[in-house]
């Protein structure tokens, strides 16, 4: 019975959509319209995609606390990060701003910064 439940928890979560993964993973912080908490957390609509248009930049997203230590694989984290950029910053990304990969992701997001805030205003 067990190994049912943990069957269909483990299928249930491989067929989470990038939505869903947000909801779980990154709404608690970043709001259900990812605006953030003034002054504590940065919003994601209408800055994610500044942020892709730089390998500072990216580098910044995947690495800060809730990207490198999230349980998300590196597909995932890439796809809520794509689903993110597309749903709140759809028309910055028209300028041909490359999406995260899982290959990206995997590269980059081991590596937690030791400064969020230090790092965030050299990227900005």
């Amino acid at each position: 019975m067990l190994a049912l439940a943990a069957t269909l928890v483990a299928a249930s979560a491989a067929l989470a959509s990038p939505a869903q993964d947000y909801m779980l993973y990154c709404m608690g912080c970043h709001g259900a319209q990812a605006t953030g908490v003034p002054g504590k957390v940065p919003p994601l609509v209408n800055a994610l995609a500044r942020f892709m248009r730089t390998a500072e930049g990216r580098n910044y997203i995947l690495r800060v606390p809730g990207a490198a230590n999230s349980v998300l694989t590196d597909e995932q984290l890439a796809a809520v990060l794509n689903w993110l950029a597309a749903r709140f910053d759809g028309s910055e990304l028209a300028s041909g701003v490359a999406w995260f990969t899982a290959e990206e992701v995997s590269r980059v997001r081991h590596s937690p910064l030791a400064d969020v805030l230090a790092t965030r205003r050299q990227v900005v």
